[in-house]
Order: structure tokens, then C-alpha cells, then sequence
């Protein structure tokens, strides 16, 4: 693996801030009910999920680096399509409720504006990551 030298204050730090959390959670794992051991657990896999991506960033060569107006152009985009498609789909799921009375709750509506949100942000930026590449 081959580290730039940009990336490596970033590794460095990023290393000694995911062993810090690694090495906390780890201390805290047996001590009390199951949910502590299941926020210890989530913890420590996204301790290493981060240390995977740090790696990832880290040992990218130069040519794959992007413009950040470009990526900022196309998270615009696709955040501004994303916030409308969210509020349709909880429009649509509030006043279905309204008119034929199927018991949605506001968290329901919560967890689906966050579902929706996440998934339609993700489909966006693909879309418009790739219409950039065929235009520009």
C-alpha cells in the first residue's frame, strides 16, 4: 500500500482516534444489560468500518481524486432532489391516513422520511454522478 503524503496527518489521526473508541468501547463491553452490549458492538463494528475507509481514502492513488465543485455540484443536486421526493412521500403517506384512517403514526412518518431521504439521496447522486460523466 502505498500512502500519500496529504493523507498521512489524516491517518495518523484517524488511526489514533479509532483505537481510542475501539479501546473504550472494548473496556465498557461486560459491564452491564444487553443493550449496553449491543451499543458496545455497534461501536466497535463502526470503529472498524471507519478504520476500512480511513485505509480505503488513504491508499487512493492521485488519479482517482475528484473536483470538490464537481462533488459539491452533484450532492446539490441531488439533495435538492432528494428533499422534494421526501416531502411528496410524506405528503402522500399523511393525507392517505387522513382519508382512509390506516393508523400511521408520526414515527412511522419519521423512520420513512429517513428512509426515503437516505435511499433517494444515494439513487440521486448515482444518477447524477453518471449523467455528468456522459455529458461532461
Amino acid at each position: 500500500m502505498n500512502i500519500r503524503e496529504d493523507k498521512k496527518i489524516l491517518l495518523r489521526r484517524g488511526v489514533s482516534l479509532i483505537v481510542i473508541m475501539l479501546a473504550f468501547t472494548i473496556l465498557t463491553f461486560g459491564t452491564t444489560s444487553g443493550a449496553q452490549v449491543f451499543r458496545s458492538l455497534s461501536l466497535i463494528v463502526a470503529g472498524l468500518l471507519m478504520f476500512a475507509i480511513l485505509v480505503h481514502a488513504a491508499t487512493k492513488p492521485e488519479t482517482e481524486l475528484v473536483a470538490h465543485e464537481r462533488v459539491a455540484r452533484i450532492n446539490e443536486r441531488a439533495g435538492n432532489s432528494a428533499f422534494w421526493l421526501v416531502l411528496l412521500s410524506i405528503t402522500v403517506l399523511f393525507w392517505s391516513d387522513r382519508a382512509w384512517s390506516i393508523g400511521v403514526e408520526l414515527v412511522d412518518l419519521y423512520y420513512a422520511a429517513m428512509f426515503v431521504g437516505i435511499i433517494s439521496w444515494s439513487l440521486f447522486r448515482w444518477h447524477h454522478r453518471r449523467k455528468e460523466d456522459v455529458v461532461g
